[in-house]
């Protein structure tokens, strides 16, 4: 019912799950590679060290230097993110509470006010309200996926 709702309103869900699963394994793809190129860096840095101060020099460098990172993503991980209030449109509201008088541009304004809610989640929330959303939107995604 919900998604014969929101083709109506022009909004096509397969499309946007397949687009959705496509940018998510291409930046896996990326990170992979990122990792990838991490590595090689190190190695060559590694490499390189060696030879101007010796090994114990060289691993030392290195394994200060990936601890000073490992700290610093630590700290930017688990800092607490900034709560800001939340905006909720009066409309969406509306529509949400009486279904039998919605319109459809007040479907489309729920609609977008639940992608702009998810992508303020994303921008400003937490840890786990991201991770949740992650997982709320892969599993809406696998049940569309499987239904049609």
């Amino acid at each position: 019912m919900v998604a014969t709702l929101l083709r109506l309103v022009g909004i096509d869900v397969k499309r946007l799950a397949r687009e959705t699963a496509i940018t998510i394994v291409l930046a896996m793809f990326g990170a992979f590679a990122a990792m990838l190129a991490l590595t090689f860096g190190f190695a060559a840095l590694y490499l390189w060290l060696e030879l101007k101060l010796g090994t114990i020099a060289a691993l030392g460098i290195l394994g200060g230097t990936s601890a000073l990172l490992a700290g610093v993503l630590f700290a930017v991980a688990f800092l607490p993110a900034s709560r800001k209030p939340r905006v909720r449109a009066e409309g969406a509201l509306r529509a949400a509470a009486d279904p039998v008088q919605a319109s459809t541009s007040a479907v489309a304004q729920a609609a977008d006010e639940a992608v702009n809610g998810a992508a303020d989640i994303v921008r400003n929330g937490s840890r786990q309200q991201i991770a949740g959303t992650v997982a709320v939107a892969a599993l809406i995604g696998w049940v569309l996926g499987r239904r049609f």
